[in-house]
């Protein structure tokens, strides 16, 4: 059942069902991304089978999906929502279904949505070799049509869009498969000899900020969980980021708080730093010091006298 959770006024499918058993091929999609797709409920549903045994969401099906649910081309939902964006579960189920290239060639052209061709696009962006996506993606380089990839977002042209997915290898916070670098260098070629551009601005060509580590690599790999084990996704609030306490304060204060304080504590001892052993040992010393203190001894077990009494029959005197 759809959840409650409102995603721009939408309801949303909760991501909290047991994964899909898939094809076991990556598509080129990374890891996290790829088990909060298959841990969706909404991807459970577009893998439902008929009474007969048929997928009940063929190709046109999949298409009518996008056209009435696809607001966004970003890969995680937003706002407080948690799990992949419907429209890059979509892109995965057809991922799956390996299309031909009319089929292809038929999200490429479409004249409804924007976002039809949007998903077009990734396929051709994740499952097309990098020799191939001049062939795919060229004669749209100068597309006029106007579209926003992110909710609320900057208007881009398609034109726009396409030459930056080839030019970028991150895509919000997720990334492309490496495109290899000959092939590279004759898109960026191709690119300029058109007359735009040869540098990337990211995030669907929109540009702007974008959430990074100190690598330079989308929080995605490194931060975010799946889904399924209640983690929140790098759109939600819970991700990376500076990581303070209630009271604004960094957590590496604390660690130099305690690093201060173990150095106080060497001063004052007039030296090094002395550990449990340490302490053991002078504890030891300063019972040797003690007025009465005598050492255990294994001869103080019985008295001189009488430890000859008991019968010892390996004792030579009888």
């Amino acid at each position: 059942m759809p959840s409650d959770v409102d995603n721009h006024g939408r309801p949303i499918w909760t991501p909290f069902a047991g994964a899909v058993a898939t094809s076991g091929k990556t598509h080129g999609v990374e890891t996290v991304l790829r088990q909060n797709i298959a841990h969706s409920e909404y991807y459970r549903k577009l893998c439902r089978l008929d009474a007969n045994g048929t997928a009940s969401y063929d190709f046109m099906a999949l298409v009518d999906e996008i056209y009435d649910l696809v607001d966004h081309a970003e890969p995680w939902m937003c706002g407080n929502a948690r799990g992949a964006s419907t429209g890059f579960c979509i892109l995965f189920r057809l991922c799956e279904m390996e299309l031909s290239d009319e089929r292809i060639w038929h999200l490429l052209r479409h004249v409804d949505s924007p976002f039809i061709r949007v998903v077009g696009f990734l396929y051709v962006r994740y499952v097309k070799n990098g020799r191939e996506l001049l062939k795919w993606c060229e004669e749209f380089f100068d597309d006029g049509e106007k579209f926003a990839p992110s909710p609320d977002g900057k208007e881009v042209t398609m034109g726009e869009f396409v030459r930056d997915l080839l030019l970028e290898q991150n895509y919000f916070e997720t990334i492309f498969p490496r495109i290899p670098e000959v092939a590279r260098r004759e898109i960026v070629a191709r690119i300029k000899e058109l007359g735009f551009s040869d540098r990337g601005r990211g995030c669907g060509g929109q540009g702007g900020s974008r959430r990074q580590d100190t690598n330079g690599r989308p929080q995605s790999v490194k931060h975010s969980l799946a889904s399924h084990v209640g983690r929140r996704a790098p759109g939600g609030g819970g991700g990376g980021g500076d990581r303070r306490d209630y009271r604004g304060r960094d957590h590496r204060d604390h660690r130099d708080r305690d690093r201060y304080y173990d150095r106080d504590r060497r001063d004052d001892r007039g030296g090094g730093y002395r550990g449990r052993d340490d302490d053991r040992r002078r504890n030891s010393r300063d019972r040797s010091r003690s007025p009465g203190y005598k050492p255990y001894r294994r001869e103080d077990k019985y008295d001189k006298y009488d430890r000859y009494d008991k019968y010892d029959k390996y004792d030579r005197r009888y």
